[in-house]
């Protein structure tokens, strides 16, 4: 009975860990932490047009890496290497891509106002582009996406995107959307930071007196919008004004009105965002560059301390010193010392309150000596004849 009992658990024991490796196998493996993140060059269908580019008739169409089974689109920063479509690229940084840090700074700012990442009714606004009657939104997609290619290429490649010629299949008025939102990118790119996979703030804690700014805390991290969730107090901007969201490079402040902890929590949803470079390892290959977003949701957190504001000083009263009456009569001057009088002396005067000494005093004092001298030897005279006369 015992060993039946132990041979029920051994096959419920067997059972539960082939159910686990079946559901953790349905999953598929995981990647580590510290590797990066890879994707396989695609072309979308339906999506080739012609544009001149260099002075030259030229067909193009649009990119995207299929990064964990999510097509996300990408576009070219190497104009005029081939592109390995089929090949497995891997996630780089802006260094690795041997291309100035200044040019990929306007690349980003390009892809944070262009497609996808701008709003295509705001992005058509801004440019002064009309979309042409009958022309729906996947086509619409379609000239915003090479609108925004062909400014990426301006940055990257110094390639120059010319005006429609007749030999050019798509019509006018769709090519002048696409021009039209290229120049808009270009004569408004400014320098943008480089986006990281990891969120980070810094510092991670700082402090302040209750009703005081603590910080600034500065954001890194993946490209696009992050919200900011802060507990006991208030994230602020420089002006005071509330904050909550921000981008990669921003900066905040927390405040409270009285002593204690503020936490922040920073969260960005996808950690693989636009402005991430892609790189194929294996040989000379087109280098791309995500248009979209994609990955999982990191956060970040910070904390700053509070001190009660010390208590202001009583104010002491302080009264006045009166001003001399402009009618109050001039002082006296000392009268002139005659020549031959003796000097004031300059001994202090005594605890008693004595008037300063004047005149002479050696004098005085040797005229009373002589007086006292002369008194005594008259006294011992008239002593010596008495004794003299009671002896006799």
């Amino acid at each position: 009975m015992f060993l039946q009992r132990g041979r029920r658990w051994a096959r419920t024991a067997a059972a539960l860990v082939a159910g686990g490796a079946l559901a953790f196998g349905l999953a598929g493996p995981a990647r580590a932490a510290d590797e990066p993140t890879t994707g396989v060059a695609v072309s979308p269908e339906h999506t080739g047009v012609e544009l001149v580019l260099n002075g030259k008739e030229m067909k193009t169409s649009e990119l995207a890496l299929t990064i964990d089974g999510r097509q996300v689109r990408a576009y070219c920063i190497d104009f005029h290497t081939a592109v390995k479509l089929g090949g497995t690229y891997a996630e780089g940084d802006w260094a690795a891509s041997g291309i100035a840090a200044e040019r990929l700074g306007k690349v980003q700012w390009v892809l944070t106002h262009g497609y996808p990442n701008g709003d295509p009714a705001a992005l058509l606004a801004a440019a002064g582009a009309t979309l042409p009657a009958g022309v729906g939104a996947e086509q619409r997609d379609v000239l915003l996406y090479f609108g925004t290619q062909t400014a990426i290429w301006t940055f990257s490649d110094d390639v120059v995107l010319g005006d429609r010629t007749a030999g050019v299949s798509l019509d006018a008025p769709q090519y002048d959307v696409i021009k039209k939102v290229h120049d808009y990118l270009v004569a408004h790119a400014t320098d943008q930071p480089e986006p990281k996979t990891e969120l980070t703030v810094a510092p991670a804690k700082a402090t302040a007196n209750a009703g005081a700014k603590a910080g600034p805390f500065t954001v890194k991290g993946p490209a696009g919008e992050i919200t900011v969730a802060a507990t006991g107090g208030r994230a602020v901007d420089e002006a005071g004004e509330p904050v909550t969201t921000t981008t990669n490079g921003g900066r905040f402040w927390l405040t409270r009105d009285g002593a204690g902890e503020v936490s922040v929590t920073l969260t960005a949803r996808e950690a693989v965002s636009f402005g991430r470079v892609f790189l194929y390892p294996g040989g000379k290959a087109q280098k791309l560059i995500l248009g979209d977003s994609t990955g999982e949701t990191v956060r970040a957190q910070a904390a700053a301390s509070f001190a009660a504001a010390p208590a202001s000083p009583s104010a002491t009263p302080t009264t006045a010193s009166p001003s001399p009456s402009e009618s109050a009569p001039a002082e006296s001057p000392s009268p002139a010392v005659p020549a031959g009088s003796p000097a004031p002396s300059t001994s202090p005067a005594g605890h008693g309150g004595a008037l300063p000494l004047t005149g002479s005093p050696i004098a005085a004092a040797a005229t009373v000596g002589v007086l006292l001298l002369a008194a005594g030897a008259v006294t011992v005279l008239i002593v010596r004849r008495r004794k003299v006369r009671f002896t006799a």
